[in-house]
């Protein structure tokens, strides 16, 4: 995250992964969907309102992709999204996935932004 000019908070994610290697092939039966949400909140006492956030789910494909030798490793940046907040707002991440098959749609993995400014 970080603050632009007049008030404006700006924020992306990045995610890194390092799976297991085996036959070299993209295997598009190990999700039926995966996804970052970015996510700019109004931080308040309690529960921090969130005011904009957007959907990626570009990560699928990179997941379930793999190297010529097997290697099924990358990473996986989103675009930056921006709110006009005050001067209390932060950017979080939401890492989605839903397992092929296991019948629980998407699982959520929450992550803190870096509190850059």
């Amino acid at each position: 995250m970080r603050r632009g000019p007049g008030g404006t908070v700006y924020a992306y994610a990045e995610v890194r992964w390092d799976g297991p290697g085996f036959y070299p092939v993209d295997d598009t039966t190990i999700f039926d969907g995966a996804k970052l949400r970015v996510q700019i909140k109004q931080s308040r006492e309690g529960t921090d309102l969130v005011v904009v956030e957007r959907d990626f789910p570009g990560l699928e494909a990179r997941l379930e992709d793999s190297t010529s030798g097997g290697k099924r490793s990358g990473i996986y940046r989103t675009t930056t999204i921006s709110h006009r907040a005050g001067p209390s707002a932060l950017g979080d991440s939401v890492l989605l996935l839903d397992w092929q098959g296991d019948g629980h749609g998407y699982r959520r993995h929450d992550y803190t932004g870096s509190p850059t400014v």
